[in-house]
């Protein structure tokens, strides 16, 4: 069965590890382990190996110790955050002494089982005492955590008592259902054998018939085991043809701690300073499913050599009395049993009503932070749709807007120009020139977002610049923006992983061609946007070249994101020199297309340029028609392009 560990456990070792070693090495440990978050819930269970882990990862992290060595470290720790915590004043009412503290380590343990109900608590007994120390038996379900245990003694001794003690192991006789083991504990034991001064006075005698009146929930044995008396409150929960004295005690009842065989000698062994529970094993008054738990301590009566079981019912609800078959008036009024069974009750309904509001709340702050991380998603879509994507990441690691400059050894830029917008501009109204304008863009926008490129701007007289190549730049920045604002809302693991985007270069073309299919889709659409005026489709000229530039953000407020260089320039001329609805590429451009040859180009001849000179041009007619330039379409046996999905038999 897989053993559990409360979270105040993995609490305290992260708070040692960030005060000790530092955050960034708890970052580390988080990051390397793949916790789902670098905190845990006080009160939640975690998987007892994770200490393990964590004191391993220890050792990779630092470089040095063992892993033994942190365990003992963070068992040392744990005093100091169970203190720093609140829980100090439980520990300093112990005992006086450090003995008085070994002889109530179980006891303290027991105290906590309303705070941690579902604790599976080691068993601490003191066995052998002398001046110079005492012999700790140690006794757990789970295993490799005797270090764990003497860091958190030696650190309860310095910081309760200021003593300095020395542990060993002196036996081990752990098996596979538990850890069994034996420490010495060297301490100044002033404690050991003290005589009082303080002389009582003689008290009379008194039967058993008048003490067990004043204890009803009490049982003597004789030295065979055997119940030789019985308190009349616990005779009362059992039917009253059951004989119960003279039977041996755990015929009656079972043992549930501590995990020893019932035998006189081990029972004389443990009972001096630990906690006993006891379940009946026979059938109850109220049936067959009644259950009564007795929880108390075991008294040698040596004059008589007997063993006297001081007990009381453990009681939590009133379910338990129901089942158990009690009632108040069954209980003692000296003890506060009573007490707080009617403040249980009374509280219950409070802490379902509490522990209901929770749940509503806790579903709430799921929804809202869906509906964040949803507006999160849909403010980085828009970012990105402004900047180029490695631009918007720096920006959002803090890097200011102004400090951010690039070049760019190749980027292909192309140029969309309606001829024919400027003057039905005039013609319109300005309501009207932005619906079409709008008509327009959108259309571009729709084709250019299945590609991998990025529009630079868009201008009143619908001209329109698109650039490839800045996405190649990405991977020189791994930085993220921080989302701990988000994932720190709430401790459920329950946010979606972010979700990649499908390459939209599946097939690794390079930019220049990218540009190229861009422009023949772009080119095919223009078709079908209708000047209303002439009725007929708009006159778009199209252009593209390659080379280098330079790119930046202009401004503080409505940040741009803009290209500089002759690459720019040279781009936009070779654009207005074209033909209408035909497709204009520079010669630069041409000589990264005629590598594969994937396209159908025509050589136009030597063109004019403004203050350039004399080029030679090339249009773009059309995509190659040959196999390897496309993908398969799984439901027919034509050939498809990969960008726009128009078969190359059309």
């Amino acid at each position: 069965m897989r053993q559990m560990f409360y979270g105040i456990i993995y609490e305290s070792a992260r708070d040692g590890v960030i005060l000790f070693h530092g955050e960034n090495v708890w970052k580390r440990i988080v990051t390397e382990l793949k916790f789902p978050s670098d905190t845990f819930q006080l009160f939640a269970r975690y998987d007892a190996k994770i200490l393990f882990d964590i004191c391993e990862c220890m050792v990779h992290v630092l470089h040095e110790g063992t892993a033994e060595t942190y365990l003992e470290f963070f068992g040392e720790d744990f005093v100091r955050y169970f203190v720093n915590f609140g829980f100090d004043k439980i520990l300093r009412v112990a005992g006086r002494t450090l003995r008085d503290f070994l002889f109530a380590i179980d006891q303290l343990h027991d105290s906590n089982r309303f705070t941690f109900p579902q604790m599976d608590q080691p068993l601490f007994h003191v066995t052998e005492e002398s001046q110079s120390g005492a012999t700790l038996v140690y006794k757990s379900i789970r295993h490799g955590f005797a270090r764990y245990a003497i860091g958190g003694l030696t650190a309860a001794a310095r910081t309760l008592f200021q003593e300095h003690i020395k542990m060993e192991i002196m036996h081990d006789w752990s098996t596979k259902e538990y850890a069994h083991i034996a420490f010495w504990v060297e301490f100044k034991n002033e404690g050991f054998q003290q005589k009082r001064i303080t002389h009582f006075p003689t008290l009379p005698d008194l039967n058993g018939s008048t003490f067990f009146r004043v204890f009803p929930f009490s049982i003597l044995m004789d030295s065979t085991l055997r119940i030789h008396c019985m308190g009349e409150k616990i005779l009362g929960v059992f039917p009253e043809e059951t004989p119960l004295i003279g039977r041996p005690l755990d015929q009656v009842f079972q043992l549930i701690r501590p995990d020893i065989h019932v035998e006189w000698d081990k029972i004389l062994s443990y009972g001096r300073h630990i906690v006993f529970l006891m379940d009946n094993r026979l059938p109850l008054r109220v049936g067959p499913t009644g259950k009564i738990r007795l929880k108390g301590q075991m008294k040698y009566i040596q004059n008589k050599n007997m063993l006297w079981f001081l007990c009381h019912p453990v009681l939590g609800s009133a379910d338990d009395m129901i089942s158990a078959g009690l009632h108040l008036t069954d209980l003692n009024l000296f003890d506060s049993t009573s007490d707080l069974l009617i403040t249980g009750i009374h509280q219950e309904r409070a802490i379902e009503l509490a522990i209901a509001k929770q749940h509503i709340f806790s579903v709430k702050l799921r929804e809202s932070k869906s509906k964040l991380i949803e507006w999160r998603k849909r403010s980085e879509r828009l970012l990105y749709s402004i900047l180029p994507k490695h631009i918007a990441l720096l920006l959002q690691s803090g890097v200011q807007p102004n400090f951010v400059c690039e070049s760019h050894p190749l980027v292909t830029v192309l140029f969309a120009y309606m001829v024919d917008f400027k003057a039905l501009s005039l013609q319109l109204t300005p309501a009207d020139t932005i619906h079409y304008l709008n008509e327009i863009i959108n259309k571009f926008d729709k084709i250019e977002d299945n590609y991998d490129v990025f529009k630079v701007e868009t201008k009143a007289d619908a001209s329109y610049m698109i650039v490839a190549g800045l996405s190649d730049r990405l991977h020189l920045n791994s930085t993220k923006p921080d989302s701990s604002s988000i994932s720190s809302v709430t401790d459920d693991n329950d946010e979606p992983e972010e979700e990649v985007a499908p390459s939209k270069n599946p097939l690794g073309f390079h930019q220049t061609e990218i540009i190229a299919f861009l422009a023949l889709d772009l080119l095919d659409a223009s078709a079908h946007i209708i000047n209303p005026i002439t009725q007929k489709p708009f006159k778009v000229k199209f252009g593209f070249h390659s080379g280098t530039a330079v790119g930046g953000i202009v401004g503080k407020k409505n940040i741009q994101y803009c290209l500089f260089g002759d690459t720019v320039n040279m781009a936009s001329r070779i654009t207005t020199t074209g033909e209408v609805d035909r497709i204009h590429v520079s010669h630069a451009a041409y000589n990264y297309l005629a590598i594969e040859n994937r396209f159908n180009i025509e050589y136009r001849g030597e063109i004019e340029m403004k203050g350039k000179g004399s080029h030679p041009a090339y249009w773009l007619t059309g995509v190659a028609k040959k196999p390897s330039l496309n993908v398969i379409n799984k439901s027919a046996t034509e050939l498809r392009c990969p960008f726009t999905g128009k078969s190359t038999m059309d």
